[in-house]
Order: C-alpha cells, then structure tokens, then sequence
C-alpha cells in the first residue's frame, strides 16, 4: 500500500517514460500491490494490471469506503465556526483562501433591537493559508471592518485572474434584519492583504464594488475581468454580474454595473447549504449544483438574448438590468444520485460533487458518467466546497459544521 500525491505520481510517471523508450511492451503488467507498479501505471487495478490512474482518482482508487483514502487534516478553525468554501488565488502560488462565517445566533440583530451577539453572528471573515500542507505552512486570518454589510454569512467565494475575488452572501438584506426590503447580492475585493481588511480613512470597509440584486446568494462563478455568475436563491434564478469598473476601497459608487438574469425558478436554494459553481473557460458552460432539485445542471452562456427589464428594484441604478430569454439549464446529473450536492470543483474533464446530505464525494465526466465516489465517514452536514490544488493535485474539501479544512490522500 502507498499514499502519493497525484502530483508526486505525475512525476515518476514522466521519469518512466524515459526508461521505458524501445522497450515494445504493449500488455499491461500484472500485479498484486501497488509495490509492483509505476511509472505511468501507477495502479494496480481490480483485474490485477498495473494500469494509469483512473479519471476522478482524486478521491481514491479502492472501494470507495472511509478506509479506502487518508483524510488529513490541514487546518481547524480557531474556534467553532463554519468554513463554507475554499478558492486557490491564481496569482499567487500554493496560497488557498477559506470562507468563513459564524453559526446563526437566535439573538435579534434588528433596527432598535439590536444585540451584540446578534449582529456580530452575521458577520464572514476568511483565513488565508500559506505551503497548504507543508512543514512551513502559515495561516493568517483577517476580517472586514464592515463585514456585518458587506461580507454576511458568505456561502461561497470565486477568484478572478485579475487580483480581485468575490463573495455572496446567504441573507435576504445587508442591513438591519428587520429592513423592509432586500438588499444583497455579490461583494467584489482586493486579493492584496495590504488592502483587505484595511479601511481607508472616512470610507465604508475594504470592499470593491458591491451590488444589491441577489438575495440569499448560494453560489459564485468567474468568468472575466469583473464578471460574476451568482446563484440567486431568492429567485432561484443565476445572474450575470459585471461589476465593470470597481469602485475604489471603501467607496460607494455602483451605477456602471450590469446585471442579466437567466433561468427564474429553475434551480432552488436550500438553507444553509452552499450552492457552487464553475465555468468550463474552453465550452463557456457553467456547472451548477442545483442543491435543492438535487441535481447537477449547466448553462451555455453564450445562448439567448436580452429581454424585458427586470421588475425587482434596481437599488443601484443600473443601464442594465434586463431578463435574458431563450436559455435553457441542460442537465448533466438527473436527480436521483444525489442529494443535495453543495461543493462542485471542475479538474481535467471530471466534476467533483460534495454531498451535503450523505457526506459522499463524487466523480463525473463533464457529461454526467458518474466515474466513482467517496464515502468520507463524516456524514450528513458536513460536506461543502470542494477544490484540486494546482500545486499536488490532491482534492481538498471544507468540512462545514466544523470548521476543518482536508486533504484527500489516495491510497494506492
């Protein structure tokens, strides 16, 4: 038995390539342990051949069991609260940013009612770490000055490839709880940790741009420069988000965004759960975990047209605020398999599943095949976002009631 990293395997298979040249073996060669595989057929599979490490490997090779894999822990919250999702910053190597929010809190946090406990049960923060895994890994953990409005209960984080990253939050308003209207949506930031966290003088927190469209947001998405993919869980609708120009730290101006809706009613939030998505950048097809129709769904986005404004209040003055029309959800994963997946993590073709409900892992081709899956032992409740390093290639996932951050080891 051996547990590597797929990027550790990666490179003893390249090493063979070299020492396998004009051999001519064209029959895979037999074994009974991993001991007698390497190279580029690092397996020993079920019909006793070493073989290439199968699609979805990332959550283990064996019988799917809790035993069949090493789950390590790379870090715990300080002290209890949820982690929610994690995103690697693209521009920066081995650096993993982590969501984290406190457990809702039955004190009231309403106009003239307001406690302390309350309000403060609202706020996000996040944790950055360092060498994820490694002897010098470091952690730093930073919250915003106005996170009470601009980072409330995050369920989800995305990173662009242009120094900024955003969040949605999971509440009906941004304001006191009591507010007569809804007042939410996706927050744009700095990934510059001399920025973040750092309010300039007479100005509102750190924040970038911030708009107020999408309530009870579940999920993000990148896809550009400033451009967003929401999960609306208000109106189970997702929403195209293009902040444009940010506005500065701390400043206030919103009115250059535009917002195009697609799909209205399609998909459905459930409480608590986080909803993720990602864009496939080569299809320009968008992932879904559509948590509450426990199903797997994508969106060409490319497809349709602008419609009829949209009748919810435009708080932030938007030009563009409009429905978008011939657009239809193709689903990948019919219901039935899943429960209520919340993680969702795109690498190499395949797509990776939390389960909130099962506290399964899963695998799928980009067309639905379902490849295998992981039963992590850490049941119902726990599991939530889901990514693949760049830097080893393992799966790491969010254990979400208890604030743990994991590795997946593969056990050959």
């Amino acid at each position: 038995m051996g547990v590597l990293s797929v990027k550790k395997l990666a490179l003893v298979g390249a090493a063979s390539v070299v020492m396998a040249a004009g051999c001519g073996e064209e029959n895979p060669a037999e074994c009974q342990s991993f001991a007698d595989c390497g190279g580029e057929t690092p397996w020993c599979s079920p019909e006793a051949t070493c073989e290439a490490l199968p699609m979805g490997h990332q959550i283990g090779v064996g019988d799917g069991s809790p035993g069949s894999v090493d789950l390590v822990t790379v870090y715990t919250t300080e002290r209890e609260m949820e982690l929610t999702d994690l995103a690697f910053n693209p521009i920066e190597e081995n650096e993993l940013w982590l969501v984290r929010r406190e457990f809702e809190s039955d004190e009231p946090c309403e106009e003239g009612n307001a406690t302390a406990a309350g309000c403060a049960a609202l706020e996000g923060s996040v944790a950055v770490i360092w060498d994820v895994g490694s002897a010098e890994q470091q952690v730093y953990t930073e919250t915003d000055p106005n996170a009470w409005h601009f980072m409330r209960r995050p369920p989800a984080l995305a990173f662009g490839d242009n120094g900024f990253w955003a969040t949605v939050g999971e509440a009906r308003t941004a304001n006191y709880m009591d507010g007569a209207v809804d007042f939410m949506g996706p927050v744009l930031w700095s990934a510059d940790l001399e920025v973040f966290g750092v309010q300039p003088p007479g100005l509102n927190g750190s924040h970038f741009d911030m708009l107020h469209h999408a309530p009870y947001g579940m999920g993000i998405a990148h896809e550009v420069d400033n451009v967003y993919w929401v999960f609306n869980g208000e109106l189970g609708s997702i929403d195209r988000t293009d902040f444009a120009m940010d506005h500065g730290a701390g400043q206030d101006y919103h009115g250059d965004g535009e917002v195009l809706r697609y799909v209205p009613g399609q998909v459905k939030r459930v409480e608590n759960v986080p909803s993720h998505m990602q864009l496939d950048k080569e299809t320009n097809l968008l992932y879904v975990a559509d948590t509450g129709n426990a199903r797997i769904v994508r969106l060409d986005i490319t497809a349709g047209e602008q419609g009829s404004p949209i009748s919810e209040p435009n708080f932030d003055g938007l030009e563009i605020f409009h429905h978008m029309e011939g657009v239809e959800l193709e689903e990948v994963v019919a219901p039935g398999l899943l429960e209520a997946p919340s993680g969702l993590a795109l690498y190499e073709g395949v797509i990776f599943v939390s389960d909130q409900a099962t506290g399964k892992l899963h695998a799928f081709s980009l067309e639905g095949e379902h490849l295998r899956e992981l039963d992590t032992g850490l049941g119902a409740g726990a599991l939530a976002g889901v990514e693949v390093s760049p830097v080893d290639g393992n799966l790491y996932f969010v254990h979400q009631s208890e604030g743990k951050l994991y590795r997946v080891d593969v056990i050959l």
